[in-house]
């Protein structure tokens, strides 16, 4: 037999956990959950919270709940959760708001709900800037052209050639995951608690890397 695709299969897809997770949000059940850590796999963890949304990334699935004694939102991998009990007698409250549209502000998952949307500008080498062009770091990317392209290579000239790209999203640990995984392929511009988040990550590696000689 001859395949003319192939898809790279997440198990969790065909656990039942998805579709247990799927009916107690649909039927606004609190639920209590068991789950583990990865350093910690035998220790059973137990929280009760509140399922509101499921989300995909980077294939994986993760669960969004806030937990029911102080409303924080939290995320966890399903490949974690081992179990969920619900809990009809507690009384189910629902998200204050839109969380899908929350959710369109961050790459990843993890959401602070007390930070602002931010305008991140980064340069792309030659080298990447097609790649970055055609799988955007997130939705609502933007090529910038014309006079503002000017003004930024007028304040950066050592950054020949490559491309100037804009997102509005917020600051995330995969948010600034994302922008260290293209190395010096890809530069931080603005604004600065992102562009020095990005050079500590960095720094942090290579500092690891170092001490391995």
């Amino acid at each position: 037999m001859i395949r003319f695709a192939h898809h790279d299969k997440n198990p969790i897809e065909h656990s039942t956990i998805l579709g247990e997770l799927f009916t107690t949000i649909s039927q606004q059940q609190v639920v209590e959950m068991h789950y583990h850590r990865f350093d910690t796999p035998d220790e059973d963890r137990q929280l009760i919270v509140l399922p509101y949304l499921l989300k995909e990334y980077n294939r994986r699935w993760y669960l969004i709940a806030a937990a029911d004694n102080d409303g924080k939102l939290l995320n966890f991998a399903l490949d974690r959760i081992d179990k969920v009990v619900p809990l009809p007698v507690r009384k189910y409250i629902p998200y204050d708001g839109d969380l899908n549209e929350r959710f369109e502000d961050i790459v990843g998952v993890t959401l602070y709900e007390e930070r602002p949307v931010q305008t991140i500008v980064f340069w792309v080498s030659d080298y990447s800037k097609d790649y970055v062009a055609t799988k955007p770091l997130h939705e609502s990317q933007r090529n910038i052209r014309n006079e503002r392209e000017e003004e930024l290579r007028q304040q950066y000239p050592k950054l020949e050639g490559g491309r100037f790209f804009s997102i509005e999203c917020i600051e995330n640990y995969e948010l600034i995951r994302e922008l260290t995984s293209f190395g010096k392929d890809l530069l931080v511009l603005s604004p600065t608690d992102i562009q020095q988040k990005v050079r500590d990550y960095i720094a942090s590696q290579f500092q690891a890397y170092h001490s391995l000689r």
